[in-house]
């Protein structure tokens, strides 16, 4: 698979393994799950559009803003949705 970048987006590769590196160890298995039960092209193309996106996210993680990622988490924070509500949401936008 090639790498696909696009302007302005943030340095990790948009390929499987820099994707599974950046995920949180918990989510690496059903990451890789998702991308081998994935046909050949477009199909594996889309789970890693899904994916990068929370790559991002965890490889930005920090001890100091994990309470605070735990209540956008949860959705608690003063009208914020849950992350994974909105990574789900982006899902279709590419």
């Amino acid at each position: 698979m090639s790498v696909v970048s696009r302007p302005g987006e943030p340095g990790i590769p948009r390929t499987a393994n820099a994707i599974a590196a950046a995920l949180a160890p918990g989510r690496k298995g059903p990451f890789l799950e998702e991308l081998l039960a994935a046909e050949a092209g477009d199909a594996q193309l889309a789970v890693m559009d899904r994916w990068h996106l929370r790559a991002v996210a965890d490889s930005r993680r920090t001890d100091a803003d994990r309470a605070q990622a735990g209540v956008l988490r949860s959705g608690e924070g003063g009208g914020a949705r849950p992350l994974d509500d909105v990574l789900a949401s982006l899902s279709g936008a590419w």
